[in-house]
């Protein structure tokens, strides 16, 4: 097989275990389609910001892996896999064992909180940026509590405590 194809089909293969970031890209851009729709226009920007904040969250998970949970097995496994260039392994391990990953700050029903009374306040100030950044990103926690429900068949405890995994 030439190379050229093999690499089109490795990314195919990355992207493809890969999704659940896709998904969170999907809920994004229809985040922004309803609010085009509530606020009777359009600004190719709020697209942009909503995309973003839709994956601001997981943002966590790179600091986890980086900084305050890089001691975890999870984590070195992880790097090790990144240092090494397995990207296919590395695609099939994180789409399988990041529901397992319990010690992130801030996926949490009180960061939640903060998000949705952020949104309000935003919302009653007019201030579309923060309704469009802190909506997103309530959503992307929405959609990881219906996906652990989906995948594991109950909520993961970290969704119950503030802050990180002690």
């Amino acid at each position: 097989m030439r190379r050229s194809v093999a690499r089109i089909k490795g990314i195919g293969f990355i992207f493809w275990h890969a999704r659940h970031e896709l998904y969170h890209l999907t809920l994004g851009l229809l985040w922004a389609w309803f609010l085009r729709e509530r606020w009777h226009e359009f600004n190719g920007r709020w697209i942009w910001l909503s995309l973003f904040a839709s994956l601001l969250p997981d943002v966590d998970h790179l600091l986890y892996f980086l900084t305050y949970g890089k001691r975890d097995t999870y984590s070195r496994r992880v790097l090790g896999l990144l240092r090494s260039g397995e990207w296919r392994n590395l695609a099939l391990f994180m789409e399988n064992g990041h529901k397992n990953q319990t010690g992130l700050a801030s996926h949490n029903y009180y960061f939640m909180a903060i998000l949705l009374g952020s949104g309000f306040v935003s919302s009653f100030i007019e201030w579309r940026v923060g309704v469009i950044l802190f909506g997103a990103m309530f959503i992307h926690y929405i959609f990881d509590i219906a996906d652990d429900l989906f995948m594991l068949g109950h909520i993961n405890n970290n969704w119950r405590r503030w802050g990180r995994e002690r």
